[in-house]
């Protein structure tokens, strides 16, 4: 029987296609979005070459796509469904091997909404690949739930501009928080700061070991500024963007000779590693009235308690539009409680930061 793409647009529940060459990995994931009643299971494919028609047929709320297939990869797969299907959220699934990051990266360079480490099956036991699962529906349920604004609400966020107060007006340091989306959004605003930036910039973005050196090498080729991952102990120095560590916490402390980066394996908060929270309580502390704070697109709320932190000391907040994030999650809570001093799109948050950096 065909099915029809309306009949399919059930409410509530998240249509889902897969993509993967693995049969273990098909079957699992057959099982785990078949048996759950949050999701319509729509197939599989072998590869993009037969999946592509039943694709632009179907029309998918989210596709899960390996990375690494052969015939049609998954890089050429996510082109094409950019073009046949583009209201389709892609999902990667990336190996964690050094090639798998590299790929992953520009698979989100291209539009994919995010990824999930891919272990191999026999370097598993049942719980662990339960937990991979778990991890996989778990995100494709928060993306799916946050359809509305450009992917979370449609509705207007009330912006409210209480103008928390700020210090003394001279920033040195940008601390910005970035989940999904990230990849595209920083080389869109890596992109307009100013060369001359008389400041640092550290970002911390959601993401696995491996997957931060890559993106700071990929972010290297559009920034108009040195961009690298951090290392435990550096001196962190002006015109330059640190990225936190995948799978490490980061601090930022005052040593004799400047700002220094702490990179350690603390738990994760907010279920993140880096997290933001951390991130910025220790520019709160070290650097407050110092410091220019952007939070960014992304799921969840890691950063808030944070801002609450840096806003209390003087720092000068700014949250991502609506309009311009992938997921207006992260923004979305400092933004209704009135805790930002601007609400900015990409291009005008990089504007900012070069003239607030400028005044030291």
């Amino acid at each position: 029987m065909e099915l029809s793409v309306e009949k399919l647009k059930m409410q509530g529940k998240a249509s889902v296609f897969v993509v993967d060459d693995s049969l273990v990995y098909r079957n699992l994931l057959r099982n785990a979005f078949g048996q759950d009643s949050d999701f319509r299971f729509l197939g599989t494919a072998i590869d993009g070459k037969f999946a592509l028609p039943k694709i632009e047929q179907l029309r998918p709320d989210f596709v899960i796509l390996d990375v690494e297939m052969p015939e049609m990869n998954g890089l050429d797969t996510l082109k094409e469904i950019r073009k046949r299907s583009p209201d389709t959220k892609v999902i990667m699934l990336s190996s964690l091997t050094v090639e798998g990051a590299k790929v992953t990266l520009q698979a989100l360079e291209l539009g994919a909404i995010d990824f999930i480490s891919k272990p191999g099956v026999d370097s598993l036991g049942e719980s662990g690949i339960a937990e991979v699962l778990e991890s996989l529906a778990s995100k494709i349920r928060s993306l799916h739930s946050a359809s509305g604004s450009k992917f979370v609400q449609e509705e207007k966020v009330e912006v409210r501009r209480s103008q928390p107060k700020v210090g003394r007006g001279e920033y040195s340091i940008c601390g910005i928080g970035i989940s999904t989306g990230g990849p595209i959004a920083l080389r869109e605003l890596l992109s307009n700061i100013s060369p001359d930036l008389n400041g640092i910039v550290v970002i911390a973005q959601h993401m696995p070991p491996l997957f931060t050196n890559y993106l700071a090498e990929s972010l290297s080729s559009v920034s108009k500024i040195k961009v690298k991952e951090v290392e435990d102990g550096e001196k962190l120095e002006k015109s330059t963007a640190y990225i936190a560590q995948g799978g490490k916490q980061l601090e930022i402390l005052r040593g004799e000779d400047g700002p220094y980066a702490r990179v350690f394996s603390g738990p994760e908060e907010e279920l993140c590693k880096p997290s933001v929270n951390i991130l910025f309580r220790s520019l709160a502390k070290n650097f407050a009235d110092e410091t220019v704070a952007v939070i960014m697109t992304g799921m969840g709320e890691d950063g808030y308690l944070g801002m609450n932190d840096l806003r209390k000391n003087g720092a000068y907040l700014i949250a991502q539009t609506a309009e311009s994030c992938t997921v207006f999650g992260m923004p979305s809570r400092p933004v209704k409680e009135g805790i930002v001093n601007d609400v900015l799109n990409i291009k005008s948050i990089a504007e900012k930061i070069t003239l607030l950096l400028s005044r030291n």
